[in-house]
């Protein structure tokens, strides 16, 4: 039986353990990665302003109830989330396919993302028809 250099037996494990996906395949050209990192920065900066669009709605204390209110701040921040967490998930993936010189490939969660901003939109408009001016 093989040993180490201790006189051991190896651990021995399903799979051999990979290095983590930062430290796979080549490093990619500094302006790409910059290019990534800036536009998971945008997404991030959505996502933040979404969460102050959040408060912001429920300090309208004139323009509609309560409950409609913290709907409209619970999909907001709902939003929010899910954008922060698609920006890194894409910015991790793109990083990972310029590691590998694959594909940068396309998803269609840019679509999605639409329908949510166009509801989001829906309860926008009926806050304001709702708005007792």
């Amino acid at each position: 039986m093989a040993t180490d250099d201790s006189g051991r037996p190896p651990h021995r494990t399903a799979r051999t353990r990979q290095p983590p996906w930062w430290d796979q395949g080549e490093e990619p050209d500094y302006r790409a990665t910059l290019a990534n990192e800036r536009t998971f920065l945008a997404w991030t900066r959505t996502a933040l302003a979404l969460l102050a669009g959040a408060l912001a709605v429920l300090q309208l204390i004139h323009v509609a109830p309560f409950a409609l209110r913290l709907a409209l701040a619970c999909y907001l921040i709902a939003l929010s989330t899910t954008t922060a967490l698609i920006g890194y998930h894409q910015w991790r993936t793109r990083q990972q396919r310029m590691r590998h010189r694959s594909p940068l490939g396309h998803r269609p969660v840019q679509a999605v993302l639409v329908l949510a901003f166009l509801l989001l939109a829906a309860l926008v408009t009926a806050v304001a028809a709702y708005s007792p001016a």
